[in-house]
């Protein structure tokens, strides 16, 4: 469990990122290259997406790749969060040495990084080995995310778009909690889930939050250059779900995606999880999963009836579904 202790001060800091950040999102998605994703729509993104890369890219995302360890982790050093690529490429390159160090021991366990020679370069500071680094992760940058960066976008501006409807209607702490699902508030304590048992001093700084598109996991924590904690968090709606721009649909389906902006609306009035699943034309087991989401953010409420479960939108769902959010 992550805990985020908060005091006045934070509570007036709060605020979200204003965009993307360029290199966290590359690193995300090398992490989904690298280990998969619990989203089955982001590892069939990652496979798709590996396949069609030239054999240079590819080339250039293998070389990152074996700074990652099985479970995707890597170098926070490799993806600074700032929202433009040039300005994040050059506080990669001025990476002191000595954090660089201590990053890959990190990682790897004490041990001096992932072991292959372009990754001691790297640890030795060779200036050739960090010319490669920042054009690699510049190339690896357009050939992964280049052609989705309007999705993602869109999906970002949609998902920021409803935490603060959320906030307006329900407040701070709501809004705060329901960023993830199993968040909690004690006192001034935000408990999020985690690995291991972690308590964070916000100590006044603030917190700067940034939705993923790319991420499904517990939430990521780092610095922010302003001093404040940055919170990556998993946006509603993974990336390969979000329409393409100027396509014909729904304008909720940015933020929650073609079927469950379906979902939303059917549900304006009562269902079961089976006839949820038939006019959907899903399965019942995805037709749960829907629900399960749309829960997660307050649209939607589930009511046990006899051996079925009914599942309507709340006050705050048909509040979205009113237009509020565009």
């Amino acid at each position: 469990m992550l805990t985020l202790r908060f005091t006045v001060e934070d509570l007036l800091r709060v605020r979200f990122a204003p965009g993307p950040a360029p290199l966290v999102e590359t690193g995300l998605a090398l992490s989904v290259l690298r280990a998969g994703s619990r989203d089955p729509a982001l590892t069939r993104w990652g496979r798709t997406t590996s396949a069609g890369m030239s054999s240079r890219n590819g080339a250039a995302a293998g070389r990152l790749l074996q700074l990652l360890r099985s479970d995707g982790l890597g170098p926070t050093f490799l993806d600074p969060p700032v929202f433009a690529l040039d300005e994040a490429l050059d506080r990669v390159a001025a990476t002191p040495q000595p954090r660089v160090s201590a990053e890959l021991r990190r990682l790897w366990n004490g041990r001096p990084g992932p072991g292959s020679s372009w990754a001691s370069a790297l640890e030795r500071h060779e200036a050739r080995a960090w010319r490669e680094l920042t054009s690699t992760l510049a190339r690896t940058h357009d050939a992964l995310l280049e052609p989705w960066w309007p999705r993602l976008r869109a999906g970002y501006a949609a998902d920021v778009a409803w935490r603060t409807q959320v906030q307006q209607q329900q407040g701070l702490r709501a809004m705060l909690a329901g960023l993830v699902p199993g968040a909690a508030w004690s006192g001034a304590d935000l408990r999020l889930p985690g690995r291991g048992q972690t308590t964070v001093v916000l100590g006044g700084g603030g917190l700067t939050l940034m939705p993923s598109l790319l991420w499904r996991g517990v939430p990521l924590r780092t610095r922010h250059p302003d001093g404040s904690l940055l919170l990556v968090y998993s946006a509603l709606t993974p990336l390969p779900l979000v329409p393409a721009p100027g396509a014909p649909t729904d304008p909720l389906a940015a933020l929650l995606g073609a079927t469950r902006a379906l979902a939303l609306h059917l549900l304006t009035e009562p269902q079961s999880t089976t006839g949820l699943a038939r006019t959907l034309g899903v399965s019942a087991g995805s037709a749960s999963a829907h629900a399960k989401t749309l829960r997660a953010a307050g649209l939607v409420a589930t009511v046990r009836d006899g051996k079925h479960v009914r599942h309507t939108c709340t006050p705050l769902g048909r509040l979205l579904l009113s237009g509020s959010l565009t």
